[in-house]
């Protein structure tokens, strides 16, 4: 067994996310590859669903979502909305004390009904039943031998409260791992479950990963307004920017946090806010005005569903248009999409060295399914990352200072208030090269091409479409972010079943190279837009306008938008329909060609 998927799920308030995060730390300290996937209800107390699946594996998981191995049920309802997902031989482990008698059944998985409530009475804590089913689970997957790492991560994980509480969650976790082994009539294979592990390596979610970056990028200024899912890049900075004499400030709004972090920028300080789709909205016109003053400021966009306040814990990629087109006027900008937690880095790293070089505002989209994914990643050889500051002006007594002069590169050199001979004013106004305002037609639109020209000269820099798959198949995906962990695991699937499938995932979306798209759709006859979004966003901005050059490329759409993942599952289905209506065709052009 080299792949293994842990399903907790129950109500709010009963330690899913919790015992979820302890198991997936533990696991990953001892050397195991996890991949993981929280969910949560939007509202701040009541009886919403939580649920945590957990993914341990040898090599790099490319999703926790979809079919589960081990469903661990707190709750009566979550046990009938999981139960048919659960694989032939997986396992069932829910509340007897809570759910006297099942209400449905499975003949072809393992079912233990067993009292969590019970012992966690005997132990004084019915609150612990979290940590008595985590137990269990432990138990259960013996050979993997995490009950000394889980032990020392319920340390770490309430290390600020009283050693009463610490003392609790491990006689709870203790009493599970001793009823499995003693007490627990066992049905089903796991106790040969075994893994190799590989060694050191890092786990942190998308928002970790992205506040990490910025700190590596030598961000030391960080405005923001706490919002749903994006709060934890703001959390985590404001931890570990004071360390190295940086500043968070938290903003009575979100029109606020991005002015801050503009002066900021301004004054010399690489800069960053972080939100989410209603906050995002709010930003535009200052986006507007980063562009117009050509200041470098990076925005990550977590996106959740909408529009307005939306469902905040559910997940969509339905801000590509306010990215790409949301503020008014022309507005040059660059907007990034990651597709996993490692690429969250890394595209953060890319992020800052656009906005610090091109002197222009950066989004990064990301989304409720990626930024609170906790993933493995390996160890970041941070010394050999290319970092990238604004060119500063080399100015004398008597230079005249064009702050926005009209260069090849459309890049014109920066100068800090106080810099000596560098005095210039910003406003949001039209300005000649001397930054002067003014209304003339021709300066206009000489700076609005001057402006744009800065992305031509990046285009050049942009990370590399990634592909995956089959070269040369006759089927292929375009995606975006998250999505790229089930589509690439629906390729793997359909595959062995004798489907060859491709895929390409750009990682810039605007302005995109176009020339990535068309060369990949020159052996296509079909391309399946995969997307978490209504409006089949990508498709009808980007793709379309790149395909229409094939005439023989059929371009489909499978979208997405009731606030979850996809799964690989659900695109293997889209696939196999797709490749059943290909042979189709195929099979009646072949039958016209033989009549005549």
């Amino acid at each position: 067994m080299k792949d293994l998927k842990i399903k907790i799920s129950g109500i709010s308030g009963q330690g899913i996310i919790s015992s979820g995060d302890i198991l997936s730390y533990a696991t990953a300290r001892k050397g195991y590859y996890v991949t993981t996937y929280r969910a949560f209800p939007s509202e701040i107390r009541g009886d919403g669903k939580c649920y945590y699946t957990l993914r341990i594996s040898e090599h790099k998981a490319l999703t926790a979502t979809g079919t589960t191995d081990i469903l661990v049920c707190l709750d009566e309802d979550t046990i009938y909305e999981g139960i048919n997902n659960i694989t032939k031989n997986g396992v069932l482990i829910y509340d007897s004390d809570i759910v006297p008698i099942l209400k449905e059944k499975r003949d072809d998985i393992v079912i233990y009904g067993l009292p969590l409530t019970k012992i966690a009475k005997e132990l004084d804590s019915e609150r612990s039943r979290n940590m008595v089913a985590l137990g269990m689970v432990v138990g259960l997957l013996k050979n993997l031998h995490l009950e000394e790492q889980i032990l020392k991560d319920i340390e770490l994980r309430y290390k600020n409260k009283a050693q009463e509480v610490i003392n609790s969650n491990k006689k709870a976790l203790n009493s599970g791992f001793e009823y499995c082994l003693n007490k627990l009539e066992r049905k089903d294979n796991l106790e040969k479950a075994e893994m190799k592990t590989t060694g050191a390596k890092l786990i942190m979610s998308g928002n970790e990963a992205i506040g990490l970056a910025a700190l590596v990028s030598g961000c030391r200024f960080f405005a923001g307004y706490p919002i749903t899912p994006a709060t934890e890049i703001m959390e985590w900075l404001a931890k570990e920017l004071p360390k190295f004499d940086g500043k968070m400030v938290q903003c009575e709004d979100e029109i606020a946090a991005i002015n801050y972090a503009l002066g900021a920028s301004y004054s010399g300080v690489k800069s960053m806010t972080a939100t989410s789709g209603p906050g995002f909205s709010l930003m535009q016109e200052a986006i507007g005005l980063a562009s117009m003053a050509e200041i470098p400021i990076v925005i990550a966009d977590v996106q959740r569903c909408g529009p307005s306040t939306g469902i905040p814990t559910k997940t969509e990629q339905s801000d590509l248009f306010a990215a790409m087109y949301g503020t008014h006027g022309d507005c040059p900008k660059i907007v990034l999409a990651p597709m996993d937690v490692a690429d969250c880095f890394y595209q953060t790293i890319n992020a800052f060295n656009f906005a610090e070089q091109y002197q222009v505002p950066v989004i990064i989209l990301s989304d409720a399914s990626l930024g609170p994914r906790r993933e493995c990643v390996d160890l970041i050889d941070i010394d050999n990352l290319k970092i990238v500051n604004r060119q500063k002006a080399l100015l004398k007594e008597g230079d005249i200072y064009r702050r926005y002069e009209d260069t090849k590169s459309g890049i014109s050199p920066i100068t800090n208030p106080g810099d000596l001979y560098g005095e210039h004013v910003v406003t949001g106004l039209e300005h000649t090269e001397e930054n002067a305002p003014t209304p003339s037609a021709q300066v206009h639109r000489k700076m609005i091409e001057k402006r744009f020209r800065k992305l031509e000269t990046a285009a050049g820099q942009f990370s590399k479409a990634k592909t995956y798959g089959i070269e040369g198949a006759s089927i292929g995906i375009i995606s975006w972010g998250s999505t790229s962990g089930a589509v690439f695991e629906a390729i793997d699937m359909a595959k062995e079943k004798g489907i060859d499938v491709q895929a390409l995932y750009p990682r810039t979306l605007y302005p995109l190279p176009s020339d990535w798209i068309k060369g990949f759709v020159k052996d296509k006859d079909v391309i399946i837009v995969v997307e978490a979004n209504y409006n089949a966003q990508f498709k009808s901005t980007i793709v379309e306008r790149c395909t229409h050059i094939n005439k023989g490329t059929e371009v489909l759409e499978f979208l997405k938008y009731d606030g979850t993942p996809f799964t690989p599952e659900e695109i293997l289905e889209e696939i196999e329909k797709v490749a059943k209506l290909q042979q189709e065709k195929n099979d009646i052009s072949t039958n016209k060609h033989i009549h005549f």
